[in-house]
């Protein structure tokens, strides 16, 4: 018989079925056989339909691969090579771009943070949140 599914066996199966590879058919039938490396035997589904854990991280990378698969589809292909090769070149051109920005916000946001701590204000004054005006009507 089987022995009982611990709640460390059912984290590490949440961990499985987060980092469950795309290229691998991701069904119930398949966790229960990647879940014999973690438990010793394969379990059923309704055995794993009984951890609520599972059954919401099953839902959830559902959710998340058929997102990515809407996603990728909305995508207009390239005719040609070349207009691919384009695209890549004006993407990659854009991402170190705003990559080149966020360097530029980071140093500004280091100054200010240095400026206020010698002028006497701590890290919960910086961070506080700010205030919504109201407007008046």
């Amino acid at each position: 018989m089987p022995r009982a599914i611990t709640d460390k066996d059912v984290q590490l199966i949440v961990e499985m079925i987060r980092n469950w590879p795309k290229k691998e058919p991701f069904k119930w039938e398949t966790i229960c056989i990647g879940t014999r490396t973690i438990l010793g035997y394969e379990p059923t589904r309704q055995a794993l339909h009984k951890k609520p854990a599972l059954v919401n991280a099953y839902k959830v990378k559902k959710k998340q691969l058929r997102s990515e698969a809407d996603r990728i589809s909305n995508v207009t292909r390239p005719r040609t090579t070349l207009e691919a090769m384009e695209r890549i070149a004006k993407l990659q051109e854009e991402n170190d771009q705003l990559k080149a920005e966020i360097v530029k916000m980071a140093e500004i946001a280091q100054r200010f943070i240095y400026n206020a701590s010698i002028h006497g204000l701590k890290r919960e004054q910086l961070m506080r949140p700010l205030v919504e005006k109201k407007l008046q009507s």
